[in-house]
C-alpha cells in the first residue's frame, strides 16, 4: 500500500470515529411518573478520541457538551421538565496499549427523563397502533401452507 493511500485510510478512520448515538425509550406499559404524566427516556452516547489519554482530539465528550446536545434534541422534539438520570464518561486508555496511551478512545453516556410533547406522544402511540395491527393481522394470517401434514 503506497504512503499516501495508507495516511489518507487513517485519516478517514480518524474522522469516523467522533460520532453520536441517540435511543428514546417511549414504551412504558401505560404507567406514568408520580405527577400522572407520561415520561420518555432519551440515552445520548458519544464516542470521541483524546490524545496522550488526556487531551481532547476528536469528538467532544464532555458532560455538559452531552447534555447540551441531549437538551437540544428534546427541546426540538417540544419535550419539556427535563431530568437527568445517569452520566458516565469511560476512558479506555488500557484497551491495547500502547496505542491507546497515545490515541485514547471515550465513551460518554447520559440518560435523560424528559416529559414529552402532546405531539410526540400522538406520535408514538400512533406507531404502536400501527404496528399492533401489523402484528393482529400477521397473527390471523392462514399458516397452513407452512404446517407440515400429519402422517
Amino acid at each position: 500500500m503506497n504512503s499516501s493511500l495508507r495516511w489518507a485510510s487513517v485519516a478517514l478512520l480518524m474522522l469516523s470515529t467522533a460520532c453520536s448515538f441517540h435511543s428514546t425509550a417511549t414504551h412504558w406499559n401505560g404507567l406514568r411518573d408520580a405527577d400522572g404524566k407520561p415520561v420518555f427516556v432519551k440515552t445520548t452516547t458519544n464516542i470521541g478520541l483524546n490524545l496522550l489519554v488526556i487531551l481532547p482530539f476528536l469528538g467532544n465528550t464532555s458532560i455538559d457538551s452531552m447534555l447540551d446536545e441531549t437538551t437540544e434534541v428534546i427541546a426540538n422534539e417540544g419535550g419539556d421538565r427535563v431530568r437527568v438520570i445517569q452520566s458516565s464518561s469511560e476512558n479506555y486508555w488500557y484497551g491495547s496499549p500502547p496505542v491507546t496511551y497515545v490515541v485514547t478512545p471515550i465513551v460518554t453516556e447520559v440518560a435523560v427523563e424528559y416529559e414529552p410533547s402532546a405531539e410526540e406522544i400522538a406520535k408514538v402511540m400512533s406507531e404502536q397502533t400501527e404496528f399492533a395491527s401489523r402484528q393482529n393481522k400477521r397473527r390471523e394470517q392462514d399458516n397452513s401452507h407452512v404446517v407440515p401434514d400429519r402422517r
